[in-house]
């Protein structure tokens, strides 16, 4: 596994520094998910503990066993949902001691963190889709720092890798805090986050930031065609909604994004058609009746709502199919007498305040989809900005 093209020269850079022994001993890649971030964070490591003179050779002990997660000076840590908390039986990660450890955990959990390092050896861009929410909690960040207060194993340098570092569970983070400021000698801290704004600002002033540039677009069109194998028009909106990160549009694929959209779709159809507003809340009782508490149930929609109403702007502009993410259902937006930019800017606002809603304050995902649909309506009838807000 090496760093993609669009990364192969902010990899060479980091590992030229490496070699000379001006890399910072604690890095945090910024990027978003499924972008490549973790190609870079292996090819660091590769060099910081490659037995030739750092130069990454591919054919020492020591790349062969890093390039399968088997070498011992290289911890490798990422959150992982935990499966059936009631029963506590392995340590599932090498630095955590199998007598001692408290960081014991279910033969299902255990699986499923076997699962992510095999597929993420063979494709740097996996995102898992786990039904459970992913942490990485403080039971195992604790064996981390154990683990670190020894000498390295083997080569006398240790590489230390790990991935969303802002979803260490509460209290994980204020533990991990001390070992960013003061890294062990000859260890190396690689962390990666697409989320900077949920990590403290400790841990970010000691760290030296890396913005991870996203991939272009014609590049995760050739990816996409290559592992899906789908027409060009559905790999072009897949590449377009990925925003960069082939790994975002994968996993959206796979979250059966294209029947999602129809759906949703339906419902800004109605809108537009000034169906009766009983038929339209039907159709979102219908679509998000199930839903009672999880904003991860409804988060893909809110991706499909903003990029309907990013193309109901464009829709009857000459020459600006190049603009539309639907672009593989374009002729249905052509067919379309989109309401004037006042409304959608109103629409663009209520999105964005339902989602906070939602994702933050933890209202109810279907009374905060009706909020926004029935907003949506509101507008479209001359009402303007809905009176009430959302909490």
């Amino acid at each position: 596994m090496m760093a993609p093209n669009h990364l192969q020269d902010l990899s060479k850079s980091l590992c030229e520094s490496a070699r000379k022994g001006n890399l910072s001993q604690s890095i945090l890649f910024v990027g978003r998910e499924g972008a490549g971030k973790f190609a870079l964070v292996m090819d660091l490591a590769r060099t910081l503990l490659c037995e030739n003179d750092r130069s990454a050779c591919g054919q020492c002990q020591s790349c062969r066993q890093v390039s399968r997660f088997l070498y011992p000076d290289f911890l490798l840590l990422f959150p992982f949902p935990n499966i059936k908390p009631e029963s506590k039986k392995h340590t599932i990660f090498h630095f955590s001691d199998p007598v001692t450890s408290a960081a014991r955990f279910s033969e299902e959990t255990r699986d499923a963190v076997e699962e992510f390092r095999h597929k993420k050896l063979s494709d740097p861009f996996y995102l898992p889709n786990y039904e459970k929410r992913e942490i990485i909690p403080v039971e195992v960040v604790r064996d981390l720092i154990g683990s670190l207060a020894k000498k390295p194993l083997e080569g006398g340098r240790r590489v230390v890798g790990i991935l969303n570092v802002e979803k260490m569970a509460f209290g994980a983070a204020d533990l991990f805090l001390k070992t960013v400021e003061e890294p062990p000698q000859n260890t190396h801290l690689l962390l990666t986050t697409s989320r900077p704004d949920l990590l403290y600002p400790t841990l970010l002033s000691r760290t030296q930031r890396i913005k991870v540039p996203l991939m272009p677009e014609e590049a995760v069109f050739s990816l996409l065609k290559e592992r899906l194998g789908l027409d060009d028009a559905v790999t072009t909106y897949l590449a377009r909604l990925g925003h960069g990160s082939p790994g975002s549009a994968i996993c959206l694929y796979e979250n059966e994004l294209l029947e999602r959209r129809e759906k949703v779709l339906g419902i800004f159809m109605k809108l537009l058609a000034r169906d009766p507003i009983g038929q339209i809340i039907a159709d979102i009782e219908a679509l998000y009746g199930g839903f009672k508490s999880k904003y991860d149930d409804i988060k893909l929609d809110f991706q499909i709502i903003e990029t309907i109403i990013h193309d109901l702007f464009f829709v009857g502009e000459n020459g600006l199919d190049n603009h539309l993410v639907n672009f593989d259902i374009k002729d249905k937006f052509q067919k379309i007498k989109p309401p004037p930019g006042e409304i959608l800017d109103i629409w663009n606002e209520v999105c964005a305040e339902t989602r906070r809603a939602c994702g933050i304050n933890n209202v109810a995902p279907d009374a905060g989809m009706m909020f926004f649909y029935i907003s949506c309506a509101e507008a479209l009838a001359g009402a303007g900005r809905p009176k009430y807000t959302l909490p």
